[in-house]
């Protein structure tokens, strides 16, 4: 966590981390300015905020910045475009080289996050399982209300709780990976962009094989830090295609798939285990699980009872 209650320090901070910014106060009172900053992959993501009502104007940017309140509400115009009002609600998506101009309410905080256009390029290109011809257009304001958008939402809040308790998904690097490709999916797959159409366009079912040996890969590696992407890489088909063909021959996602056969493992060795040789965190790591609360919750959903209870409970 950086602090800063003096201007200069304040945007040499952002522009260690982002880019070049000048900041400008917009009442009187003390500056408070409290920057938290973890980096996944090649993604810079930041938790921002000033405690004062500022004005931050940007060198042009030379990567894509997507910023989205936690709390409170910011002004934002990026180029030639209309000031937008962002909240909870809606982001504010700053395309590669233009200047931003942002005024920051004195209890906004927001969720930074800047991504190389080359990463997101790539990351389309696996979801569509071909080369991009047409350039990818980003419109200014995303909606956070659809039910895309709150795919989203639902990220932001879930990295500005970890980079609040630097927790395991931000300094795990195997978790850092597949945190990356999921919050890069929910930006292509929940923002209304030029190739929107191409991702949501029905594809034909992967062929029984790669499903099967998409399955296969599942059960040989649970602990992987898999993605709809990755494997769908590995068995050499487009995701769309993985995921008809999951639903035609398996019945449920891939991911969901994956979730099942973990709890189903892990419910197996705790059943295994005693309570004094291991511990409930020690097995859910070792199948691949970082968020605890989540499995807990899934596990008693299946199970119905607490991993902590199988753990407890005698082998035969």
């Amino acid at each position: 966590m950086v602090t800063a209650a003096a201007p200069d320090e304040a945007e040499a901070a952002v522009a260690e981390v982002y880019l070049p910014n000048r900041l400008e106060a917009l009442e009187p009172g003390p500056l408070s300015m409290r920057l938290a900053t973890a980096r996944i992959g090649t993604t810079t993501l930041g938790q921002l905020g000033y405690g004062r009502r500022m004005r931050l104007v940007t060198d042009e940017a030379r990567h894509i910045h997507v910023n989205t309140p936690v709390v409170g509400t910011a002004v934002s115009t990026v180029g030639r475009s209309a000031p937008m009002v962002t909240t909870s609600e809606q982001a504010a998506l700053f395309p590669a080289g233009a200047p931003a101009d942002i005024e920051w309410s004195p209890e906004a905080v927001q969720l930074c996050v800047m991504i190389p256009s080359s990463t997101l390029e790539r990351e389309l290109e696996e979801l569509l399982g071909h080369a991009v011809k047409r350039p990818l257009h980003l419109p200014f304001h995303m909606n956070l209300t659809t039910p895309e958008g709150r795919v989203w939402r639902s990220m932001v809040n879930l990295i500005a709780g970890e980079l609040m308790s630097v927790g395991r998904l931000l300094t795990n690097p195997f978790a850092g990976r597949q945190l990356e490709r999921t919050l890069l999916d929910a930006l292509l797959l929940g923002h209304d962009h030029s190739l929107i159409h191409e991702l949501t366009r029905p594809d034909a079912p992967a062929v029984p094989r790669s499903v099967a040996r998409a399955v296969d890969l599942l059960h040989e590696r649970p602990s992987e830090a898999w993605s709809s992407t990755v494997l769908a890489r590995a068995v050499h088909v487009s995701v769309r295609s993985l995921q008809a063909g999951f639903h035609t021959h398996v019945g449920k996602p891939p991911m969901t798939y994956l979730r099942d056969l973990r709890l189903d493992g892990i419910h197996a060795d705790l059943r295994r285990a005693t309570a004094g040789t291991t511990s409930v965190e020690t097995v859910a790591y070792s199948w691949g699980v970082l968020h605890m609360g989540r499995f807990a919750a899934a596990y008693r959903q299946k199970f119905a009872e607490l991993p902590s209870q199988t753990l407890r409970r005698q082998p035969p």
